[in-house]
């Protein structure tokens, strides 16, 4: 089924091994700007948050995925990625997250049965220097280890409305 454009309910995997966090690489063509997003996408209507992620997971890095806690939502308003989208509404559940088992991987770059998919491993040492969207979910993932937080939510408005 078609999700709304407009606004869209998103799940994420927090996806951590050996010290290094499984994203995606991608580069916005609107802004010009290279960043990293966690797998996960969108939820289908009349589809769990859970059933979606494990959805996800295996069309992206065709691996099943052992989901833990939510333990972040981020609710962001945007202007949308070309030209002539409309503004955009997302809210999106990050969950804890492992794989079953081992993902294929050759020279760093993880298999994805999807061409558009770049997923690496970031070593979180190099998280600060890296442009991981939502920021607020970045500074998050940084904070972590050294303040073990509840689950927390953040809102975003960069329309200027």
């Amino acid at each position: 089924m078609p999700y709304n454009p407009q606004r869209e309910l998103i799940v994420r995997a927090i996806v951590v091994f050996n010290g290094a966090l499984l994203v995606n690489q991608a580069h916005n063509k609107n802004t010009r700007e290279d960043y990293c997003a966690l797998p996960g996408g969108h939820v289908d209507p009349a589809e769990s948050c859970i059933a979606a992620l494990h959805r996800e997971f295996c069309e992206e890095l065709d691996a099943e995925l052992q989901i833990g806690e939510m333990c972040f939502v981020s609710e962001s308003i945007y202007h949308g990625r070309r030209r002539e989208d409309s503004v955009r509404h997302e809210v999106v559940f990050y969950f804890d997250a492992a794989p079953a088992g081992p993902l294929q991987e050759t020279n760093g770059v993880v298999f994805s049965p999807e061409e558009k998919m770049n997923f690496r491993w970031l070593p979180l040492t190099e998280l600060a220097n890296t442009n991981l969207l939502p920021g607020a979910l970045k500074e998050f993932l940084m904070n972590r280890e050294s303040s073990p937080q509840s689950p927390r939510y953040v809102f975003e408005d960069s329309t200027g409305s």
